[in-house]
Protein backbone atom coordinates (compact mmCIF):
# COMPACT_ATOMS: atom_id res chain seq x y z
CA UNK A 1 0.00 0.00 0.00
CA UNK A 2 1.56 3.35 -1.11
CA UNK A 3 1.73 5.73 1.71
CA UNK A 4 0.66 8.65 0.45
CA UNK A 5 1.20 11.23 3.35
CA UNK A 6 4.82 10.07 3.37
CA UNK A 7 5.11 10.48 -0.15
CA UNK A 8 3.97 13.93 -0.42
CA UNK A 9 5.78 14.75 2.36
CA UNK A 10 8.86 13.81 0.64
CA UNK A 11 8.02 15.67 -2.26
CA UNK A 12 7.65 18.68 -0.16
CA UNK A 13 10.46 17.92 1.55
CA UNK A 14 12.17 17.97 -1.74
CA UNK A 15 10.89 21.20 -3.23
CA UNK A 16 11.84 23.25 -0.63
CA UNK A 17 15.20 21.78 -0.75
CA UNK A 18 15.09 22.22 -4.60
CA UNK A 19 13.69 25.97 -3.86
CA UNK A 20 16.10 26.97 -1.47
CA UNK A 21 18.84 26.59 -3.54
CA UNK A 22 17.45 28.42 -6.26
CA UNK A 23 16.69 31.34 -3.92
CA UNK A 24 20.03 30.72 -2.33
CA UNK A 25 21.36 31.25 -6.56
CA UNK A 26 18.96 34.27 -7.07
CA UNK A 27 19.87 36.03 -3.83
CA UNK A 28 23.75 35.40 -3.64
CA UNK A 29 25.67 39.07 -4.11
CA UNK A 30 28.71 39.89 -5.61
CA UNK A 31 31.27 40.36 -2.65
CA UNK A 32 32.58 44.06 -2.37
CA UNK A 33 36.58 43.92 -3.78
CA UNK A 34 37.65 46.33 -1.33
CA UNK A 35 36.91 44.05 1.76
CA UNK A 36 35.83 47.40 3.49
CA UNK A 37 31.64 48.51 3.19
CA UNK A 38 29.08 50.70 4.80
CA UNK A 39 28.89 48.31 7.59
CA UNK A 40 31.92 48.02 9.19
CA UNK A 41 31.84 52.31 9.33
CA UNK A 42 28.71 51.79 11.27
CA UNK A 43 29.99 50.54 14.57
CA UNK A 44 31.86 54.47 15.23
CA UNK A 45 29.76 56.32 12.43
CA UNK A 46 26.14 55.22 13.23
CA UNK A 47 24.04 58.26 12.75
CA UNK A 48 26.08 59.16 9.47
CA UNK A 49 25.49 55.21 8.28
CA UNK A 50 21.75 55.17 9.35
CA UNK A 51 21.28 58.68 7.37
CA UNK A 52 23.19 57.05 4.15
CA UNK A 53 21.48 54.19 4.29
CA UNK A 54 18.11 56.26 3.58
CA UNK A 55 19.55 58.08 1.13
CA UNK A 56 19.87 56.99 -2.55
CA UNK A 57 23.45 57.09 -2.63
CA UNK A 58 22.61 53.69 -0.88
CA UNK A 59 20.53 52.33 -3.58
CA UNK A 60 22.34 53.68 -6.53
CA UNK A 61 22.25 50.38 -8.59
CA UNK A 62 18.75 49.25 -7.79
CA UNK A 63 17.49 52.49 -8.00
CA UNK A 64 18.88 52.95 -11.55
CA UNK A 65 18.24 49.33 -12.50
CA UNK A 66 15.74 49.88 -15.32
CA UNK A 67 18.10 52.32 -17.29
CA UNK A 68 21.04 50.03 -16.46
CA UNK A 69 19.33 46.86 -18.04
CA UNK A 70 18.27 49.34 -20.83
CA UNK A 71 21.42 50.46 -20.99
CA UNK A 72 22.93 46.80 -21.44
CA UNK A 73 20.23 45.25 -23.65
CA UNK A 74 20.72 47.83 -26.16
CA UNK A 75 24.40 48.00 -26.68
CA UNK A 76 24.82 44.15 -26.53
CA UNK A 77 22.25 44.20 -29.65
CA UNK A 78 23.98 46.43 -31.32
CA UNK A 79 27.24 44.84 -31.07
CA UNK A 80 26.04 41.37 -31.27
CA UNK A 81 28.18 40.24 -28.26
CA UNK A 82 28.28 40.72 -24.07
CA UNK A 83 29.38 44.15 -23.02
CA UNK A 84 32.77 44.36 -21.93
CA UNK A 85 33.91 45.77 -18.37
CA UNK A 86 35.07 49.11 -19.42
CA UNK A 87 31.77 49.33 -21.43
CA UNK A 88 29.83 48.40 -18.22
CA UNK A 89 31.97 51.13 -16.33
CA UNK A 90 30.11 53.65 -18.22
CA UNK A 91 27.38 52.89 -15.58
CA UNK A 92 29.10 51.64 -12.46
CA UNK A 93 31.48 54.15 -12.59
CA UNK A 94 29.39 56.02 -10.73
CA UNK A 95 26.79 54.01 -9.38
CA UNK A 96 29.52 51.11 -7.73
CA UNK A 97 32.74 52.55 -8.10
CA UNK A 98 34.15 49.83 -6.18
CA UNK A 99 33.38 47.42 -8.93
CA UNK A 100 36.39 48.85 -10.94
CA UNK A 101 38.46 46.46 -9.26
CA UNK A 102 36.36 43.46 -10.04
CA UNK A 103 37.46 40.55 -11.41
CA UNK A 104 35.75 40.14 -15.57
CA UNK A 105 33.84 37.48 -14.29
CA UNK A 106 31.95 39.25 -11.47
CA UNK A 107 31.75 42.08 -14.57
CA UNK A 108 29.42 39.30 -16.44
CA UNK A 109 27.88 37.95 -13.70
CA UNK A 110 26.92 41.62 -12.64
CA UNK A 111 25.55 41.70 -16.38
CA UNK A 112 23.67 38.70 -15.85
CA UNK A 113 21.58 40.10 -12.50
CA UNK A 114 20.88 43.07 -14.21
CA UNK A 115 18.77 41.52 -17.32
CA UNK A 116 17.08 38.88 -15.17
CA UNK A 117 15.94 41.68 -12.49
CA UNK A 118 17.67 40.16 -9.90
CA UNK A 119 17.60 43.37 -7.90
CA UNK A 120 18.22 42.20 -4.37
CA UNK A 121 21.68 40.74 -5.15
CA UNK A 122 22.46 44.35 -6.41
CA UNK A 123 21.61 45.68 -2.99
CA UNK A 124 25.26 45.26 -1.78
CA UNK A 125 26.45 47.32 -4.62
CA UNK A 126 26.37 51.35 -4.30
CA UNK A 127 27.97 54.68 -3.18
CA UNK A 128 28.96 54.00 0.22
CA UNK A 129 31.64 55.70 2.41
CA UNK A 130 34.54 54.22 1.04
CA UNK A 131 33.22 55.47 -2.04
CA UNK A 132 33.70 59.04 -1.10
CA UNK A 133 35.70 59.21 1.72
CA UNK A 134 38.99 57.22 0.60
CA UNK A 135 38.63 56.87 -3.56
CA UNK A 136 37.28 60.15 -5.03
CA UNK A 137 38.53 62.01 -2.28
CA UNK A 138 42.22 60.54 -2.34
CA UNK A 139 42.35 62.47 -6.05
CA UNK A 140 43.00 58.36 -7.31
CA UNK A 141 39.78 56.87 -7.89
CA UNK A 142 41.28 53.80 -10.23
CA UNK A 143 44.25 53.35 -7.39
CA UNK A 144 42.93 50.41 -4.42
CA UNK A 145 43.32 51.10 -1.19
CA UNK A 146 45.04 49.12 0.92
CA UNK A 147 43.03 46.04 2.79
CA UNK A 148 41.81 46.93 6.19
CA UNK A 149 40.46 50.15 7.57
CA UNK A 150 43.36 50.79 9.84
CA UNK A 151 45.46 50.46 6.80
CA UNK A 152 43.72 53.17 4.97
CA UNK A 153 43.15 57.05 4.44
CA UNK A 154 39.68 58.32 4.58
CA UNK A 155 39.21 62.23 3.78
CA UNK A 156 36.44 64.43 4.95
CA UNK A 157 35.79 67.34 6.21
CA UNK A 158 36.73 68.28 9.57
CA UNK A 159 40.01 70.18 10.24
CA UNK A 160 41.35 68.47 13.56
CA UNK A 161 39.61 65.02 13.85
CA UNK A 162 39.91 63.88 17.22
CA UNK A 163 40.64 60.45 18.14
CA UNK A 164 40.07 58.65 14.63
CA UNK A 165 40.41 54.74 14.38
CA UNK A 166 41.86 54.97 11.25
CA UNK A 167 43.90 57.44 8.77
CA UNK A 168 42.06 60.52 8.69
CA UNK A 169 42.53 63.83 6.65
CA UNK A 170 41.04 67.16 6.20
CA UNK A 171 40.12 67.35 2.19
CA UNK A 172 38.83 71.06 1.53
CA UNK A 173 37.56 69.27 -2.20
CA UNK A 174 35.00 67.40 -0.21
CA UNK A 175 33.34 71.26 0.26
CA UNK A 176 32.95 71.96 -3.02
CA UNK A 177 30.58 71.36 -5.85
CA UNK A 178 33.07 70.01 -8.14
CA UNK A 179 33.39 67.46 -5.60
CA UNK A 180 29.64 66.16 -7.18
CA UNK A 181 31.11 66.98 -10.62
CA UNK A 182 32.33 63.69 -12.01
CA UNK A 183 28.70 61.82 -11.03
CA UNK A 184 26.30 64.75 -11.21
CA UNK A 185 27.47 65.38 -14.75
CA UNK A 186 28.00 62.70 -17.06
CA UNK A 187 27.80 62.43 -20.46
CA UNK A 188 29.26 59.12 -22.58
CA UNK A 189 32.82 59.34 -23.24
CA UNK A 190 33.80 59.09 -26.82
CA UNK A 191 35.19 55.83 -26.38
CA UNK A 192 32.11 54.14 -25.11
CA UNK A 193 30.20 55.43 -27.33
CA UNK A 194 28.68 53.17 -30.12
CA UNK A 195 26.63 53.51 -33.85
CA UNK A 196 23.28 53.03 -32.07
CA UNK A 197 20.45 55.49 -31.02
CA UNK A 198 21.80 55.32 -27.24
CA UNK A 199 23.73 57.85 -24.85
CA UNK A 200 24.36 57.61 -21.10
CA UNK A 201 23.12 61.05 -19.87
CA UNK A 202 22.68 60.18 -16.53
CA UNK A 203 22.50 63.72 -14.95
CA UNK A 204 23.70 67.04 -15.70
CA UNK A 205 22.89 68.73 -12.34
CA UNK A 206 26.43 70.25 -12.20
CA UNK A 207 26.16 71.96 -15.16
CA UNK A 208 22.86 72.83 -14.45
CA UNK A 209 24.20 74.71 -11.31
CA UNK A 210 27.45 76.34 -12.45
CA UNK A 211 24.68 77.60 -15.33
CA UNK A 212 22.34 78.94 -12.40
CA UNK A 213 21.68 81.61 -10.00
CA UNK A 214 23.81 79.72 -6.92
CA UNK A 215 26.26 78.82 -9.10
CA UNK A 216 30.36 80.73 -9.41
CA UNK A 217 29.12 83.36 -12.02
CA UNK A 218 26.36 84.69 -8.84
CA UNK A 219 27.57 87.15 -6.61
CA UNK A 220 29.48 85.66 -3.90
CA UNK A 221 26.93 86.63 -1.20
CA UNK A 222 24.35 84.03 -3.41
CA UNK A 223 26.78 81.35 -4.38
CA UNK A 224 25.81 77.66 -2.56
CA UNK A 225 27.72 75.04 -2.86
CA UNK A 226 25.83 71.81 -3.60
CA UNK A 227 26.35 70.73 -0.34
CA UNK A 228 24.69 73.46 1.41
CA UNK A 229 21.57 71.68 0.21
CA UNK A 230 22.46 68.25 0.24
CA UNK A 231 24.71 67.69 3.08
CA UNK A 232 23.15 70.41 5.69
CA UNK A 233 25.69 71.32 8.63
CA UNK A 234 24.03 70.40 12.14
CA UNK A 235 25.14 69.60 15.81
CA UNK A 236 26.16 66.37 16.09
CA UNK A 237 29.28 64.08 16.43
CA UNK A 238 31.50 62.57 13.50
CA UNK A 239 31.75 59.31 15.37
CA UNK A 240 30.24 57.89 18.14
CA UNK A 241 33.26 57.36 20.22
CA UNK A 242 34.94 58.05 23.42
CA UNK A 243 36.53 61.85 23.33
CA UNK A 244 34.78 63.10 20.04
CA UNK A 245 33.24 66.27 20.55
CA UNK A 246 30.19 67.79 19.16
CA UNK A 247 30.21 69.96 16.55
CA UNK A 248 28.89 71.19 13.13
CA UNK A 249 28.68 67.88 11.25
CA UNK A 250 27.37 67.25 7.33
CA UNK A 251 23.95 65.36 6.83
CA UNK A 252 24.48 62.54 4.49
CA UNK A 253 20.94 62.19 3.90
CA UNK A 254 21.55 63.51 0.66
CA UNK A 255 17.87 65.02 -0.10
CA UNK A 256 16.54 65.31 -3.66
CA UNK A 257 13.48 64.98 -6.01
CA UNK A 258 13.20 61.29 -4.09
CA UNK A 259 12.64 63.75 -1.13
CA UNK A 260 9.03 65.42 -0.14
CA UNK A 261 10.43 68.07 1.83
CA UNK A 262 13.11 69.12 -0.19
CA UNK A 263 11.06 69.25 -3.12
CA UNK A 264 8.88 71.63 -1.24
CA UNK A 265 11.84 73.80 -0.41
CA UNK A 266 12.77 73.67 -3.92
CA UNK A 267 10.17 74.95 -5.81
CA UNK A 268 7.11 77.49 -5.08
CA UNK A 269 3.70 76.64 -7.02
CA UNK A 270 0.85 79.32 -7.51
CA UNK A 271 -2.29 78.37 -8.85
CA UNK A 272 -4.87 81.29 -11.05
CA UNK A 273 -7.41 80.93 -12.93
CA UNK A 274 -8.79 83.11 -16.07
CA UNK A 275 -11.94 83.12 -17.29
CA UNK A 276 -11.46 81.87 -20.97
CA UNK A 277 -13.92 82.29 -23.93
CA UNK A 278 -17.32 80.78 -24.49
CA UNK A 279 -17.73 80.29 -20.36
CA UNK A 280 -14.41 78.10 -20.06
CA UNK A 281 -11.78 78.59 -17.40
CA UNK A 282 -8.61 78.79 -17.74
CA UNK A 283 -5.99 76.98 -14.92
CA UNK A 284 -2.62 79.09 -14.78
CA UNK A 285 -0.59 77.00 -12.98
CA UNK A 286 3.30 79.05 -12.05
CA UNK A 287 6.52 77.08 -10.43
CA UNK A 288 9.13 78.93 -9.30
CA UNK A 289 12.38 77.05 -9.24
CA UNK A 290 14.41 77.93 -6.10
CA UNK A 291 16.61 74.64 -6.53
CA UNK A 292 19.51 76.30 -8.32
CA UNK A 293 19.43 73.86 -11.16
CA UNK A 294 16.79 72.40 -13.37
CA UNK A 295 14.17 70.30 -12.10
CA UNK A 296 14.26 67.52 -13.23
CA UNK A 297 17.87 67.74 -13.23
CA UNK A 298 18.34 65.81 -16.68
Amino acid sequence: MIRYDRVTCLVTLAWLSFSGVLAQEKTATIANPLGVTANDCKACHSSHYQEWERSYHAKTMVAMHAGFKRYITTQEQAKGRALNRNELMGCVGCHAPAMRFSSDEDFARLAQLVKTDQREALAGLSVDCVACHALSASGHPEVKPPEGIDKQVYYGTIKNPVNPGHGAQYASQMEKSEFCKSCHTYVTPADMKVSADWDIVCSLTFDAWAAGPYGPKAAKADMRECQSCHMEKKDGKAAEIDGVPTRKVSSHLFPGWHDAAALRGATEIALATKAGAGGDTELIVTINNKAGHRLPDT
